[in-house]
């Protein structure tokens, strides 16, 4: 199985935890208490913020614990490289120093509970809170190293290759700058510096292929020099583990143009040094860089000593150039090879760790048998058939930029078309319109018949101007059509001039009322006497009038006068108060016609007035304001969730 290293998660500095838990204890927890309270109730208030916080600790601790992964129960792949990289010791003492102080938490928060329960008031209670809380903080202060540690660990083994200890691997080994990496490049999709210096890689750098239709994976191993154990530094000791724990095909890279720094008897003094490590396992001995020196470019002595180490040591042995791409593919081949006929001499519960997914893909590759026809050596050339007919035709678009391109050349769209007969494909289509075929309609002659008309049009206009007689008949008719508009309007006029006038009403006098008095044989002596007395009434009513006009303008220049002098304001309405209580005159003709600058300060009065009585003010130095403090908004206190309504 592989291990996601990525989802641990990160951990947090010591002060950042305890802000982070004492935060959540506030939020968590109830905040009111008073000491009017019944005592076993003050005593679970607190007991209860003791108890959340121990908990909340607890359950930090443990994410930590479980997120690491343990040494004792993971690959030995990985429990080397973790002790080759972080120190093996170093990192059991971490995290068993975390889980030391989850226990004293807990044994901390057993205690102040026990105690709490004997609190014989609130503040005895606040005091062992208090006290509870701060010994928790304190073991959580003395984790701040550790916890350093483990986050920079977590961090680097994030950055790790996931590499499955159980899938088909190819282990590429050797001394610095012998072209590892190139090939690792050249046959997978991983993109490795290359440099041409050495000990550019100093990680293991994983890298994926296909073979067969199986999926191998690729391990590029960091540089190893010829020394003893104890003196490889962490670096060399990752390819170590690699070879030590993976069951994968080794293949050892000798560089056979020396051109690494490093001489083939050095080289192959490594390969021997090497040798436990290749125990049990497929081993291939790649020759690199034979594009500068080929095996058989070789003094009879290295080509002498190689020998004996493939015979010795029942070794086979390929060559490849990374630079020309010579032997690549035979080296990936034949290493492919090796490790699948090592494989097939296993068990599958040896080759996938007990992993149930592994185990099924493994059973079902081994019991498949991949069947080959032998070879024939006869050229087969490809059989088209006919209905496809010619494939290199020219497409529309050929034809199109063939024609004047797009916007110039008109597809044929008939010749896709599917008739009955292939003759109807080009024939002319009828137009309908109305159900009615269109082309039923249309004149052969019309051309010739629009010719007669023009030319019948044209000896009628010569006809025209050839008459005298006719110009004169038409003029005296356009005369006489004027006369007759001229007296329509006159006629008109003389008519809204009549209508214009006013019908005199017929108003009965006192002559004729007598002489009908008098054919009746009425006495008209009071009538005389009362038409008497109704006129001179009618005559001092008139001249009460006329005095009451001239009193009118009077005042009204007066007050105009006083509002100049002493203020337009109050003047003006006093003034125009008093003039409301004269009865005027109902006649047109009294109205008093007012000036701009007059009708500008009665516009100001009404606005005035406007504002003090729609804000109900006493003047303009009212500014009292009754209730500053409406009790409906300020009653009661005030909780979550209250402040946005006031």
């Amino acid at each position: 199985m592989s291990y996601n290293f990525k989802t641990i998660h990160p951990v947090m500095p010591a002060k950042d935890m305890i802000n982070v838990i004492l935060s959540k204890t506030q939020r968590k927890t109830p905040t009111v208490v008073h000491p009017g309270y019944d005592i076993s109730r003050i005593r679970g208030f607190y007991m209860r913020k003791v108890k959340f916080t121990q908990e909340t600790i607890h359950e930090k601790i443990d994410a930590i614990l479980q997120d690491f992964p343990k040494l004792d129960d993971i690959h030995p792949f990985y429990a080397d490289l973790i002790n080759v990289l972080y120190d093996k010791d170093h990192y059991k003492l971490a995290l068993g120093h975390v889980h030391a102080c989850r226990n004293v938490i807990d044994n901390i928060a057993k205690d102040y509970c026990r105690l709490l329960k004997y609190g014989d008031s609130l503040y005895r209670c606040k005091m062992l809170k208090r006290a509870a809380l701060g010994r928790m903080c304190t073991t959580l202060k003395k984790l701040t190293s550790s916890l350093n540690y483990l986050d920079e660990v977590r961090k680097h083994l994030s950055r790790m290759p996931a590499i499955n200890p159980f899938e088909r691997t190819l282990l590429v080994t050797g001394f610095p700058n012998v072209g590892k990496s190139s090939f690792v490049n050249n046959i997978t999709n991983a993109n490795l510096d290359v440099q041409p210096y050495p000990f550019t890689t100093q990680n293991l750098y994983v890298g994926h292929t296909d073979y067969n239709f199986v999926r191998w994976q690729v391990i590029d191993t960091p540089g190893v020099l010829d020394h003893s154990l104890n003196e490889r530094n962490p670096i060399e000791m990752q390819a170590i583990t690699a070879l030590a724990h993976l069951k994968a095909c080794i293949m050892f890279f000798l560089d056979i143009s020396e051109t690494c720094s490093y001489s083939i008897d050095q080289q192959i003094a490594l390969f021997k040094d090497l040798k436990p490590l290749f125990k049990n396992k497929p081993l291939l001995l790649v020759m690199t860089k034979i594009d500068i020196k080929k095996f058989e470019q070789l003094d009879q002595i290295d080509q002498q000593k190689l020998q004996e180490v493939i015979q010795s040591e029942n070794v086979f042995y390929s060559q490849l150039s990374n630079k020309s791409g010579e032997g690549i593919a035979i080296v990936k081949e034949k290493a492919c090879n090796l490790l699948n006929e090592w494989r097939q001499n296993l068990k599958p519960e040896q080759l996938t760790g007990g992993n149930p997914n592994l185990l099924r893909e493994e059973s079902i590759l081994q019991g498949v048998y991949i069947a080959q026809p032998k070879r024939v050596n006869q050229n087969r050339i490809p059989m088209i058939p006919q209905v496809i007919g010619k494939l290199n035709r020219p497409t529309l678009k050929d034809i199109q930029e063939q024609n004047g391109g797009a916007g110039v050349f008109n597809f044929p769209l008939q010749e896709h078309f599917l008739l009955d007969n292939p003759d109807w494909k080009y024939d002319a289509v009828p137009e309908i319109m109305d159900g009615k075929n269109i082309g039923d309609f249309v004149d052969a002659d019309i051309l010739q018949r629009l010719e007669e008309l023009e030319k019948e049009e044209e000896m009628m206009d010569q006809a025209e101007i050839e008459d005298p007689e006719e110009e004169a008949r038409e003029q005296m008719l356009l005369n006489t059509r004027d006369q007759v508009n001229k007296k329509r309007e006159m006629i008109k006029d003389e008519h809204h001039m009549k209508m214009k006038q006013q019908v005199k009403l017929h108003q009965p006098k006192l002559e004729d009322a007598k002489e009908d008095f008098a054919k009746k044989g009425i006495d008209t002596t009071f009538l005389e006497q009362r038409a008497s007395k109704f006129a001179a009434k009618k005559a001092l009513q008139k001249q009460k009038r006329q005095q009451q006009s001239s009193d009118d303008s009077d005042d009204n220049d007066m007050e105009l006068e006083g509002t100049q002098r002493k203020g337009r304001g109050d003047a003006l309405s006093r003034s125009r108060s008093r003039l409301r209580e004269i009865s005027r005159s109902r006649s047109r003709g009294n109205k008093k016609v007012l000036t701009a600058q007059e009708q500008a300060m009665e516009r100001m009065s009404k606005k005035i007035q406007r504002r003090r009585r729609n804000e109900a003010k006493a003047g303009d130095g009212d500014t009292k304001i009754d209730c500053k403090m409406p009790k409906h908004l300020f009653t009661g206190k005030s909780g979550i969730g209250k402040q946005s309504r006031r």
